[in-house]
């Protein structure tokens, strides 16, 4: 038992020192990044990732240097994944419309039908871990309402146990569903953005394949599936192609 507490001392002492670390390194790149050295602070912010740990407010200030440094592509990318940890992050979000002045595709959507559209901004209101604690706070409210309304001595307790029920159930399933949707998102990313200034799409997944249109740092696209070095991508105003891997950042 006692050889079991030392381990848990040592593990949390280890991960207080590292996180300790981490936190030092995050002071030291803000104040690289106040002398104007954009370049140094990106780095130092890349060894707190490295070491494991990020946030939004990290990639946000990534994101930031990165604009700093004339790096319009990463610039996306970071505030992109600031988002993606943090929905709900104004600033990220605003900085976001901002460089995407710069960005030189200026491309214009395929219209999506309402109820899609609303459903992606439902799902992307919250993030991954808060979406988890409404299912399963929904989800005991429901189990506790199905007791009141088998058990509940009186009929008014049946009958509240039974409404409350009903609405908890639609509102688990919209929460658990977002939740799925959030999980897949960092699980299985789709999204990514061009990083090099300038790439050549193909029409297949080959130097060899013909040549369909340039695209520019900076533009987001969606992934599907990928062949050797090559990934199929689809932008937003519904043309595909084929990029390589290594031209991409992915979300």
């Amino acid at each position: 038992m006692k050889r079991i507490i030392l381990h848990i001392l040592i593990i949390v002492l280890t991960s207080g020192m590292v996180f300790a670390n981490s936190d030092s390194l995050f002071v030291q790149a803000n104040n690289l990044y106040s002398e104007g050295k954009f370049e140094e602070a990106i780095s130092t912010y890349q060894e707190i990732l490295d070491k494991g740990y990020e946030s939004a407010e990290l990639y946000y200030n990534m994101g930031n240097s990165a604009f700093r440094s004339n790096k319009v592509g990463y610039a996306v990318l970071y505030l992109e994944k600031a988002l993606k940890a943090d929905p709900g992050y104004e600033q990220a979000e605003k900085n976001l419309k901002y460089v995407s002045l710069y960005l030189e595709d200026k491309l214009e959507s395929v219209p999506e039908l309402f109820f899609k559209r609303w459903m992606k901004s439902f799902n992307s209101m919250f993030s991954l871990l808060t979406w988890s604690m409404i299912s399963i706070i929904l989800f005991i409210v429901l189990l506790i309402s199905l007791l009141l309304y088998i058990f509940g001595a009186r009929m008014l307790l049946k009958k509240s146990g039974f409404f409350i029920g009903v609405i908890s159930l639609l509102l688990f399933v919209f929460a658990f569903n977002a939740t799925i949707h959030s999980h897949k998102k960092v699980t299985q990313p789709e999204n990514a953005v061009v990083l090099s200034p300038s790439v050549v799409v193909k029409s297949s997944p080959s130097d060899s394949g013909t040549d369909l249109f340039i695209l520019h740092e900076g533009t987001r696209l969606i992934t599907d599936e990928t062949v050797g070095d090559w990934i199929e991508i689809k932008i937003i105003d519904g043309r595909v192609g084929w990029l390589r891997i290594k031209s991409l950042g992915v979300i």
